[in-house]
């Protein structure tokens, strides 16, 4: 056996998993304050008191606003990602419409976690992010076609079952898309607390009555 794989099996040290619980509770904070303040009234000082740390501290970790919004999204997308990929290889031997289900179920329960993320978002979608914080705008973007390709992909195998309308292959992806989006913005504007998961049925419904065969 060599060194490495020795070194890789090794538990964090207590230094380790200090920085690392550090770093989780400025991302939830940052998280809290981007989406209660706004992109533009979010400061640095009120994410480090949220977090329960210095200042300075904040600054070991990101050098500004932008970096800290960046690693924010970093982090939030691999987790959503994460669950996507989680979520399709699970079903991966199952008919397109239990996939699909798997698939809504996954993004649901995401935005269920992180609806203020979500609310990031939807600020961002509003042209926020290039006034603010030009680089994220592209970035945010890239996640969002990594997402979408994932969709397109499960919509390809809809297509092949003859669940979904070939001629509706290339909006149907967006469709779904748009539809998880709405149900974000209703929660988010209503703030309705029953929760986004509990809808995935009926949203399928929907979804395959505009797009199905």
């Amino acid at each position: 056996m060599n060194r490495r794989s020795q070194s890789e099996r090794q538990p964090q040290t207590l230094r380790e998993r200090f920085k690392e619980t550090t770093l989780q509770a400025v991302l939830a904070a940052a998280e809290e304050v981007f989406a209660d303040a706004g992109l533009h009234a979010a400061h640095m000082g009120e994410i480090a008191e949220r977090a329960g740390v210095a200042v300075g501290t904040l600054y070991n970790h990101f050098a500004d606003r932008e970096a800290l919004l960046a690693g924010l999204a970093e982090a939030r997308f691999k987790e959503l990602l994460a669950n996507l990929d989680g979520a399709l290889k699970a079903s991966a031997d199952r008919p397109f419409r239990e996939r699909a289900r798997a698939l809504v179920v996954a993004m649901l329960t995401y935005y269920e976690r992180h609806q203020k993320f979500m609310r990031i978002i939807l600020q961002g979608e509003t042209g926020r992010y290039e006034r603010t914080f030009p680089t994220i705008a592209g970035a945010m973007k890239h996640k969002m076609t990594e997402v979408g390709a994932r969709v397109e992909k499960l919509i390809d195998q809809g297509v092949r079952e003859k669940a979904v309308r070939s001629d509706y292959s290339d909006l149907a992806p967006f469709f779904l898309l748009g539809m998880l989006r709405a149900l974000v913005m209703r929660h988010v504007i209503h703030e309705r607390g029953d929760g986004m998961a509990v809808e995935a049925d009926r949203l399928l419904t929907a979804f395959l009555s505009g797009v199905g065969t």
